[in-house]
């Protein structure tokens, strides 16, 4: 008798992880952003948790950890007990850029140590230059930049960022004479434009959306494969004299590696049904974002693909940083 029922037990406690993933979600759930609050890597999160809450029947609350560009918060969330209550937003910087830039100092395996649970939006850049700048179009910025004697200058919101790496990979493969200068903030770098004391800068919509729209900056291209939804007459890059040029931002949520299968493709179903939302897209349209629409199968690889991109990318910067 006693040991029949010691079997039943041992059987209770073998079912009971898989009744609790059922159970899954019975409290609410906290997506880490590793930046700062209102920016709009924040609010699309934002965006995205209110509507996953409404459709898990729990609240979901989002937590701004910042700090050492993005991987503190990213850290967080690897270390996080994989049970669906702790998730992240990934993005290129802790994802792709980070394990390449500080490879001395990396808290976390960006490869193995998170679950990618659903794609989410594409972050594209505008190149912009100094409204007194003599050129009219992108190709005429590349024969200017190419010009013996011409010696342009570009900021960035700081070294090793994805605006830095995005312009010292178009400077390598457009073989153009240019300096970096690097700020403090995507803001500070669009002032010095603004104010002529440099040349030009490649950075996300919302930044340089307002000093466009006023004219006191000139948009040439942009950085992505693919147009801006918000900014449909603005070319790419690629159309422009540098074939295949493709570099931008994205976000993904992510999850700790260990996650319930359950758990992760269930949220993955979410997030793909909250991206094709019309109301959705048109919010993240305004953000100057691009909706992936990618789906589960080629998240892996994609993750893959762009770290290799990123790794060449920060060699060409020569933004390495070590602590040797």
């Amino acid at each position: 008798m006693k040991r029949h029922a010691s079997r039943i037990a041992a059987a209770v406690l073998l079912l009971s992880p898989f009744a609790a993933y059922a159970e899954w979600p019975n409290r609410p759930i906290k997506i880490i952003v590793p930046f700062p609050a209102g920016n709009s890597s924040d609010v699309s999160m934002r965006i995205l948790g209110e509507k996953l809450g409404a459709r898990l029947g729990q609240p979901v609350v989002i937590e701004n950890r910042i700090g050492a560009g993005g991987t503190i918060g990213t850290a967080a969330a690897a270390k996080a007990t994989p049970d669906g209550y702790t998730l992240a937003m990934g993005s290129t910087g802790p994802l792709s850029i980070a394990q390449w830039l500080r490879p001395d100092s990396m808290p976390y395996n960006p490869a193995k140590d998170f679950a990618v649970l659903g794609a989410v939006a594409y972050a594209p850049q505008v190149l912009t230059v100094r409204s007194s700048l003599p050129v009219a179009n992108f190709k005429e910025f590349l024969a200017y930049g190419r010009q013996s004697g011409n010696k342009l200058n570009y900021g960035s919101s700081g070294n090793g960022t994805t605006p830095h790496l995005v312009i010292a990979q178009l400077v390598s493969e457009a073989r153009l004479n240019a300096e970096h200068i690097p700020f403090q903030g995507g803001s500070q770098a669009l002032t010095s434009l603004v104010g002529e004391q440099i040349d030009f800068i490649s950075d996300n919509v919302p930044v340089i959306q307002g000093a466009i729209s006023s004219g006191r900056v000139k948009p040439l291209a942009v950085s992505s494969a693919k147009r801006i939804p918000s900014m449909p007459d603005i070319p790419t890059i690629a159309e422009q004299g540098v074939p295949g040029f493709d570099y931008q931002g994205w976000i993904l949520l992510v999850g700790p590696s260990k996650l319930p299968a359950a758990i992760a493709t269930r949220l993955n179903t979410e997030v793909e049904a909250i991206m094709k939302m019309p109301e959705v897209r048109q919010r993240f349209g305004e953000l100057g974002l691009a909706p992936m629409d990618m789906p589960k199968s080629e998240l892996a690889g994609f993750l893959a693909a762009e770290s290799k991109k990123w790794q060449a990318a920060v060699k060409v910067s020569n933004a390495i940083e070590t602590t040797r």
